[in-house]
């Protein structure tokens, strides 16, 4: 009787990206391994090495050897074949993964129950939504005005799927920021930590960004974008955030806004606040500098010190100073000046003339503003930039000029009154 031939066990060359191992396992299935062939390489090396150590070469394998290798062989495969699958992270994949793992448990869910009053003067329960990150150890928590606008209570959803009480104790209505704060009890139990605040004056155009936030009230989305613009001037936003604020590409939603905006190292660059319902992914942030300058304010006395200096002025363009035949191109005209108010203990003097141009009536004659603490103003917007941060008795110095003359003004800054 004749014996059939012992099969012998060797990989085969991929084919068609599939392979199989073919012979003793009496399967006419093939064995899906990968058709990288490093793979295939790496594998029958692992074969070699396991003949080897039973002292054979792969021509005088039999059956009854196989028997006592092929778990350990199958092994080696498989490993082989898992390390070769494994896409292994970018370097700005890991550093995104990097920084949301360090950032996301300082970045909180915010929600307001509101009380909304309708046309009809009745009272009706609403709920605002939003994000906030933790400022420091104390249990401070920085998030938008819009956010809790109008709120009765607010709760704040944290890392783990717990939920705190926060109390309101600072806004800045004109700047969209609010300041909330846990009880020292609630923060010891969760721990919360803050994040690291950056540098927004130091930002370049197409660095990355990272937003962390709660869009349509999914927790802790993470979007990644660049750094799109800087010093943008948004339709109807407020003096103090003329041409101020931080756009990205990062996906910006409802839900995000009063959350961070940060850099590749996990650093907060910005607030995230409006987004741009007309384009796609076009989203702005408060820039963290102008933050930071009112935040001791915020704390400490629960609003931004604004002082009042006792006159109103109107931009003055390049158009407008050739149209009535003024010294300089650009500026803040005088327009008025109060009886007994700090401007006027300065000299600074307004216009007597009045001339309507369009929607706007222009006071000629009197002083125009074309710098303050050297810096030059086009709006008024750069000059409530400047005083923000500033505090009672701090002096400014205005540069005016006074039809051919140039002179300079200091005014001390008084208290402020509501």
């Amino acid at each position: 009787m004749s014996t059939a031939a012992q099969p012998k066990l060797h990989p085969s060359v991929p084919v068609s990206g599939r392979s199989r191992i073919t012979g003793w396992l009496n399967t006419d299935t093939p064995v899906a391994l990968s058709p990288d062939e490093n793979s295939w390489k790496h594998s029958h090396i692992a074969v070699r090495a396991v003949v080897d150590v039973f002292g054979r070469s792969s021509a005088s394998y039999r059956p009854k050897h196989m028997k006592r290798i092929v778990p350990l062989l199958m092994s080696v495969l498989a490993l082989s074949i898992t390390d070769a699958g494994q896409a292994q992270p970018a370097a700005d994949e890991r550093n995104t993964i990097d920084v949301f793992k360090r950032s996301a448990a300082a970045v909180v869910h915010v929600k307001s129950e509101r009380a909304v009053a309708t046309p009809g003067g009745q009272s009706l329960a609403g709920e605002g939504v939003g994000t906030g990150f933790v400022l420091d150890l104390e249990g401070r928590i920085l998030t938008n005005y819009h956010v809790i606008e109008n709120s009765t209570s607010i709760k704040l959803l944290v890392a783990g799927g717990g939920t705190l009480d926060a109390k309101l104790i600072g806004t800045a209505p004109l700047l969209d920021l609010a300041v909330l704060q846990v009880s020292p009890q609630s923060n010891d139990e969760i721990r919360l930590q803050p994040l690291p605040l950056g540098d927004s004056d130091a930002l370049e155009i197409g660095q990355k960004v990272i937003a962390i936030g709660n869009p349509l009230g999914l927790h802790n989305t993470l979007t990644v974008g660049v750094l799109s613009g800087m010093a943008r001037d948004l339709p109807g936003s407020p003096l103090g955030l003329e041409h101020a604020f931080l756009q990205t590409d990062a996906a910006i939603n409802p839900g995000n806004s009063g959350g961070p905006l940060l850099d590749s190292s996990g650093r907060v660059i910005g607030v995230n606040s409006v987004v741009a319902r007309e384009g796609q992914n076009i989203g702005f942030a408060i820039p963290i500098n102008v933050i930071k300058r009112v935040l001791p304010d915020l704390i400490e006395m629960g609003h931004v010190y604004r002082p009042a200096l006792g006159f109103s002025a109107a931009p003055l363009t390049s158009a407008t100073a050739t149209l009535f035949g003024l010294p300089v191109r650009e500026g803040l005209l005088v327009q008025e000046v109060a009886p007994g108010s700090p401007a006027a203990a300065a000299g600074l003097r307004a216009g007597t003339r009045m001339v309507p141009m369009n929607d706007t009536v222009y006071v000629l004659g009197g002083d125009i503003i074309t710098a303050v603490n050297g810096r030059g103003l086009t709006s008024p917007g750069e000059l409530t930039s400047v005083l923000l941060g500033s505090k009672p008795g701090d002096r400014i110095r205005l540069t005016i000029q006074r039809q051919e003359e140039r002179l300079e003004k200091v005014i001390a800054l008084p208290p402020m009154h509501f």
